[in-house]
């Protein structure tokens, strides 16, 4: 399954079905492959909750995965951006280039070794000319609003959050991944099918 790793700390996102026109979701954050969050404490109340995996967040799109086009929006403009579930409230937020808080630091450089200076020209030259380099950093920030977890009756605009500090080809690999799950995903399911009888033979998917 398409997994980010940093060290033991991972995510997966994996698409689990696709049912009266929508993606569902199982996301998991995961520490040494086991989930963090207490399944015990997750909204299991009704059969459409229960549909989640063991330490699952749960999350559901209409149509189409929109996961994949952010991740492609984002490698290709190197420009923060975003997507929000329509429900439950989850949002996934990536910051090409830029650092959480995302505020200027509040420490300053006194000394900078000369070879330090040198390779960091150099650096800013070769991303002058070939543009973003594998090596980038990118920022991923995965929201959870509490209404997925048991007892919350309705959104509360507050959370959980999990913070990635990634590579550009980490989430180059990431992307890959998933669109080639995605892909296999959309047949098994029939999703293009099902789209044109909803929408017409013409229709065709965001490019993902």
């Amino acid at each position: 399954m398409a997994t980010l790793h940093e060290g033991d700390f991972s995510l997966e996102i994996r698409h689990r079905e696709f049912e009266h026109g929508w993606v569902y979701y199982d996301i998991w954050p995961r520490w040494r492959g086991e989930p963090i969050l207490n399944d015990a404490i997750l909204k299991r109340h009704n059969t459409h909750w229960a549909k989640r995996g063991v330490g699952a967040i749960k999350a559901c799109e209409y149509r189409e995965c929109e996961v994949l086009p952010l991740l492609r929006r984002a490698l290709e403009t190197n420009q923060p951006d975003y997507w929000t579930a329509t429900d439950p409230d989850i949002t996934l937020a990536l910051y090409p280039d830029r650092g959480f808080p995302f505020l200027p630091p509040k420490s300053r450089v006194v000394y900078e070794a000369p070879h330090i200076i040198a390779e960091r020209e150099a650096r800013d030259r070769k991303r002058l000319e070939t543009g973003p380099l594998p090596d980038d950093l990118i920022e991923m920030i995965l929201f959870v609003d509490v209404y997925n977890f048991s007892g919350a009756g309705a959104y509360y605009g507050s959370g959980t959050c999990f913070r990635f500090t990634l590579l550009r080809e980490e989430l180059q690999k990431f992307y890959s991944d998933l669109r080639a799950e995605y892909v296999l995903f959309r047949e098994t399911w029939n999703v293009q099918a099902l789209n044109e009888e909803e929408y017409g033979e013409d229709y065709l998917p965001k490019e993902f």
